[in-house]
This record gives C-alpha cells, structure tokens and sequence, in this order.
C-alpha cells in the first residue's frame, strides 16, 4: 500500500496551479475494547485477527479486522482464571497453524493457546501448560527461537530458557531488578534482555555462562523497556525515563553488541518517554517508537515515524535519524503500552483506557517532511499546492 501523494496534473491550468490526490496524513481513531483495568500486550494472529491481553482479569480479547485494518467487533475470553495474571504473547507459526505462547505471570507458568481460527466468537482453546522452574517466578515477556522459549521473569529477575518439546531441558540466569522484553540477535545469537530498574541490558552469547550487563549511560536516559529485534538484523532499544521526563532516546544493539544511540530532536520528541517500537518491514531504516505518559504523567502518548540514515557521502557512515514526525494520540494520559506494524497500519494499546488505536494514513508510511526541517517550521504539513482532493477511500 503507498501512501505518497500522486500528483495529477491538468492540461488546462498551469503547472503552478497542481492539483495533489492524497490520503489524509494522519488518522487515528481509538476503539474501546471490553473493559479492564490495564491492556497490554498486542499479536497479530492473521489479517483477519489480532489478540490483545488484559492482565488484570486474565482475560484474551479476540479483535476482527476488516479488508482495510479496521476492527470490526472485539470479544473478550477468559482463559484462564481472573488472577492468572495474562500479559506476554508471542506467535510461533507451524505447519497446522498459529500458535500463541503467553505468560501467566501471577500463575508461574506459560500457556500455548489455539487462538481458534479468525471467529472472534470462537473460544480460543488453552493446549498446554509449562510451569517456570524454580526459583524463577513471575513471566513476564516471552519470546519463542529455534524450538525454544525464552522467559523474562519480571518477580524474581531470571531470565528463562525452556525447550518446547523437552521442558526438562532449561536454564535459568539471575540478573539485576527487571527483566522484561527478551530477544535474539539475529545477527550474532546472543540473547538480550532490558533490565528496567538497573537501568542495564543483559547480554548470553549462548556460550553456557552467566551473560554480562551492559549499563545505559546515563546520559543517554535510564529504563530500558521495549526491547526487539529488527529487520535490519539487529536488536532495538527503547528509553522510558523516569517520572519527571523521557530523553526522546532508543538505541540499535549491533552484532557485537555495541550500541548506537539515537535521540530525537524534534519539540514533541526530545522529551518522549519511549516504551515500545514496531517496524516497517518493507523499508530499512523505519520504524515507529511509542512514547507512553505510564512513567511520567506529563509524557506525551503518541507514536513517532523515525527514519534512520546509515549513508554517509563524506567519509565514515555515522547512523543518525533523518526524519521524524510526531502522531499524538487524542487520548492522553491513558499510559500507550505496545505498538504493533500490520498490513499496513499500526495498533497501539493503551493501559488505563482500555482502548486500542488504530493509527493509518500518509505519515504511517513515511513523510517526505521532517518535523526538524525549515518548511515545516515554515509550512507544517501544508502542500505545495493550490488545490488537493482527498482520497478517503482508504
């Protein structure tokens, strides 16, 4: 789907009189979902399906998707049981089909759930239940690799590797207050791990030793959160904050595990308190970071369209943001948890509100305008134009 603007030009009028067709730059609208008091993670499951956890009653929310994107109808499951504690979700796709992998953080324990085909009103259906080894508790994220899971266990600080066929197969590694998202390199292998509270990453080369902690500088931000591998064969890091401010600040885990930091500089930006990320799978160098107002109440909920330039004309290429632009949510305070990139739009939970944002149009995409540049300060998102018709179609 593009989403630059076509020109269409008139024989009749000169050509300083262009006539643009495009999509509207940005349209958000926000869904209520069955009400909890905290929404959390996001998977899409199909084109058709995407399943959202509410941890605070244990409860999976089947959301139907039309043609478009556009939720159609939300159901609410109970899967397990009001305190079970439903947060982490991860897709492990098989020749018979999807398979959900989540986290029971308050039960200690992970599900593999049947999401039951693209029926929201269809049950999804618990297959099987692997307990967390001792004295690991408390999942947190998972993620599944190579016939693995790997399990952040937020209570106890242990990340967790269990095998999916051989659950005797296990290991288990302390490290420092918290883990929360997980992921592997898929460069190098190695395993990481954003260590919130120490404000640390932790590396496993996969090597049968205890991994390394690499510490965030301080003055790049603290609280590393969303932390997940990217296109570009590499693991990015998202900055949250603290409660006063964000740093506007995320990093590319390299494959030898050094780490290009990168902060946006825009007005909205610089101040972002950036929790998650998603990514453009058609076009290196994209991706979307979610600022949330869940650590610091002043933050702005909103995503970010970044474009990263690793090109350099003059001698070494030194990586740096070559665009921004800012879509702020119109619900604020409401805590932006995860951010997700499907078939062309991306879907962004919020904790508190218990509502998914459904966010398309032109800037989803990639704007040719920066945020940062001289013709928005002068024009913002005005087009050099006289005349635009609007393709609401979409």
């Amino acid at each position: 789907m593009s989403y630059a603007p076509t020109m269409i030009l008139s024989p009749l009028v000169n050509r300083s009189h262009v006539t643009m067709k495009i999509l509207p730059v940005k349209t958000v609208v926000e869904y209520p979902l069955p009400a909890a008091g905290q929404t959390h993670e996001i998977l899409a499951v199909s084109d058709k399906l995407l399943l959202i956890s509410q941890q605070t009653d244990g409860s999976l929310v089947k959301v139907a998707l039309d043609t478009n994107g556009r939720p159609t109808g939300a159901r609410k499951w109970a899967v397990t049981n009001p305190w079970s504690g439903l947060h982490g979700l991860t897709l492990q796709s098989t020749s018979c089909g999807p398979i959900v992998w989540a986290t029971v953080q308050f039960d200690n324990a992970i599900l593999q759930i049947d999401p039951n085909g693209d029926d929201i009103n269809a049950e999804p259906q618990v297959k099987r239940t692997i307990p967390i080894p001792s004295p690991a508790s408390g999942p947190h994220g998972v993620l599944e690799n190579n016939g693995n899971l790997w399990i952040s266990c937020k209570s106890s600080s242990h990340v967790v590797r269990i095998s999916i066929s051989q659950q005797d197969d296990h290991q288990i590694w302390a490290v420092s207050g918290r883990p929360i998202f997980i992921a592997v390199h898929p460069t190098s292998r190695d395993v990481f791990s954003g260590l919130d509270l120490s404000s640390k990453i932790w590396q496993y080369k996969n090597d049968g030793k205890s991994g390394q902690e690499i510490a965030i500088p301080p003055e790049r931000g603290t609280t590393p959160v969303g932390l997940v591998a990217g296109p570009d064969d590499n693991v990015w890091v998202a900055l949250l904050g603290n409660s006063t401010t964000g740093t506007g600040t995320f990093g590319r885990i390299n494959k030898d595990a050094s780490i290009d930091w990168f902060t946006m500089s825009s007005a909205i930006g610089s101040t972002a308190s950036l929790i998650h990320m998603a990514f453009d799978r058609e076009q290196t160098g994209r991706l979307w970071m979610l600022g949330s107002s869940i650590a610091c109440a002043s933050s702005v909920n909103a995503i970010f369209t970044v474009d990263i330039d690793d090109i350099s004309t003059g001698g070494t290429a030194k990586p740096r943001i070559a665009r921004q632009n800012s879509i702020v949510l119109p619900t604020q305070r409401s805590a932006a948890h995860r951010v997700i990139s499907h078939k062309g739009s991306l879907y962004v939970t919020e904790l508190t509100t218990s509502t998914l944002a459904h966010i398309s149009g032109a800037a989803v995409g990639g704007l040719d305008d920066s945020e940062t540049w001289d013709q928005f300060a002068d024009y913002g998102l005005g087009l050099k134009a006289v005349y635009s018709s609007y393709d609401n179609t979409v």
